[in-house]
This record gives structure tokens, sequence and C-alpha cells, in this order.
């Protein structure tokens, strides 16, 4: 046992084993999209049984939702680095820099970014799906936005819809977010996911090849539209192309 951590042999092991599961799976990912991470193609790329891979996942559904969390993670530390790679940077540079570096790392990563953003979310209604390790981490993730956006509306609150506009069904919708939004009201809520979808769908139809009979190259585009949602929320941010 190691008595620093703890940790025996056999959890060292253990340990060697999941990661070169997932490292399996995520190959897979990438050479043939979601439906060829199965437990046994993951079994024969390993050179095991089926069953041995139950030892250390106990459904394929444990499998898939670990490799989200796993890919969730790595994308939120990349977008950290950039948001907190200048402490100086003001707001709008930050967010820009993070809807930035999320596009570049769907466009290098297409496989796995189809898996957290284009495919369909399992059982989202079900008691225990907050407490999955795919959804925690894709909260965390969604955090690296909204607490941008939370602190644009702290130091300059923008305008945003009234109660009226939205009505009271929505309304009711947003104020069970507000918590997760620091408190901001159901009208900057509403604006924050507006502008998140707007991001998340151009990002999509970019990789997923459904902008090419438009735009050969999407990025200048990408900056316009950064650019117009940096202006709606009172930021100073750089124009497109510079």
């Amino acid at each position: 046992m190691d008595l620093t951590t703890g940790e025996t042999r056999r959890d060292r092991q253990r340990a060697a084993t999941v990661a070169e599961i997932k490292a399996a799976a995520r190959k897979l990912l990438v050479e043939g999209g979601v439906s060829a991470v199965g437990l046994r193609a993951v079994a024969r790329e390993l050179g095991l049984s089926a069953p041995a891979l139950y030892r250390y996942f106990g459904s394929h559904e444990d499998l898939i939702s670990t490799l989200v969390a796993d890919l969730y993670d790595e994308l939120t530390d990349f977008l950290i680095a950039l948001r907190d790679g200048d402490p100086a940077a003001e707001l709008g540079d930050k967010l820009f820099l993070v809807a930035g570096g999320l596009r570049d790392w769907a466009l290098g990563h297409p496989a796995e970014f189809g898996l957290l953003f284009g495919a369909p979310v399992p059982n989202p209604d079900a008691d225990d799906h907050d407490l999955t390790p795919g959804h925690q981490a894709a909260m965390r993730f969604g955090a690296v936005f909204k607490d941008l956006v939370a602190e644009v509306y702290r130091q300059r609150p923008f305008p945003h819809p009234s109660d009226e506009q939205l009505g009271p069904e929505l309304i009711a919708q947003l104020c069970q977010k507000s918590d997760f939004f620091d408190g901001m009201p159901p009208g900057a809520v509403y604006l924050s996911l507006t502008y998140w979808t707007r991001l998340y769908g151009l990002i999509c139809m970019e990789v997923f090849g459904q902008l090419h009979w438009a735009l050969t190259d999407a990025g200048a585009y990408f900056q316009a539209q950064l650019f117009e949602i940096g202006e709606a929320l009172g930021l100073d941010c750089p124009l497109p192309g510079q």
C-alpha cells in the first residue's frame, strides 16, 4: 500500500484498467460515432471478454455517462484555462475567448462534440438524473458561461424582457433556475439562455456541415454573431476581424 495516498496495488491496477477502457471507448467514438461504442466492441478493442468489463462498468449507460463526464471535464478545463489566461482581461474579451474556445474544441473533436451536444440526453426526467456523472460535469461546463454572464449583469445590468412580455408559464420555469444564475431576474436568465442557444446552434450547424451551403468558412460569421451578443450585453467587444 502507498502510505501517502492509501492506495493499494489493486486500486492502481483497477484505475489503470478503467483508464484503458475509457480510452478504447473514445477511440471507437472517434472512429465510428456514438453507435460504435458498445461494451462488446470495447472488450474486443482491449482483448477482454465482455463480462470482464462489467467488473468496471455495470452497464453500457454507465460507460457512456463516464465518458461524457470525462469529455465535459476536458472541455471545461480547456475553457477555464482560456478564461483565466489573462487575469486583467475585460469581461468581453473573456466571453469571446471561451465562446471561440468552444467552437475550436468542437471543430477539433467533432465526434466528442457529437456525443456531448448532438445526442439525446438519456432519461433527463429520471429521479437520479441530476446525480449522474455526465449531468454533474455538464453543469460544471455550463457554469463557465453562466458565471461570466452573471458577472456582466452584476457589474452593469443589461436590458431584458419584462415578466409581462415573457408570460407566466415561462417566468415560472425561469424563476426555478434563478439560484443557478446567481439570482438574476427571469428576463436576464431568458436572454442568457437565448444567447447560449444561439451560439450552441451555430456551432452545431457548423460542426455537422449544415452551414457549408452558405458559408465555406463560418469563422467570420461566428465572430459577427459574438459581436452582436456582446453589444446586447453592454460589453466593450472587439470588432469582427480584430
